[in-house]
């Protein structure tokens, strides 16, 4: 199995889980506005996915690929409660380890972090959060 099955897999996990969490359908809606790239004037707040990376980390006997994914969160809420509580419903999903892989097994699940801070327009705010899978051949 390639990296790229795996990675494909784990970014249709990660989708689905978020899609199916009431906690992020709280904040983003019954069907929630999760883009790979977003409309010309979406409905805020919304999740945008960005980079993923995937590297080979494995040995001889034992392949392991490891995958760093970046999410962006965005909203117009005028202080900072919305994109908190959208940040850290993502980050319970994600870190949560219940990611159903469809190629290979998830060894683990981590966010490695999050940020928050106000966007160039001075009205939206943007977080970010940087996840880590490791996964392994079935």
């Amino acid at each position: 199995m390639s990296d790229t099955n795996q990675a494909q897999s784990l970014a249709n996990a990660v989708h689905t889980a978020l899609s199916a969490d009431i906690a992020v359908q709280s904040v983003l809606g019954q069907n929630p506005r999760l883009y790979d790239h977003a409309p010309e004037d979406p409905i805020y707040p919304y999740l945008t996915y960005g980079p993923m990376r995937s590297e080979d980390i494995g040995g001889d006997n034992s392949p392991l690929t490891t995958h760093n994914m970046t999410l962006h969160l965005w909203s117009r809420y005028g202080g900072r409660a919305e994109i908190m509580a959208l940040t850290n419903a993502v980050s319970g999903v994600l870190g949560s380890g219940n990611l159903q892989l469809t190629e290979g097994v998830l060894v683990s699940a981590n966010v490695i972090f999050t940020d928050n801070f106000r966007a160039p327009d001075g009205r939206t705010l943007h977080g970010v959060i940087r996840f880590n899978a490791t996964t392994q051949p079935i």
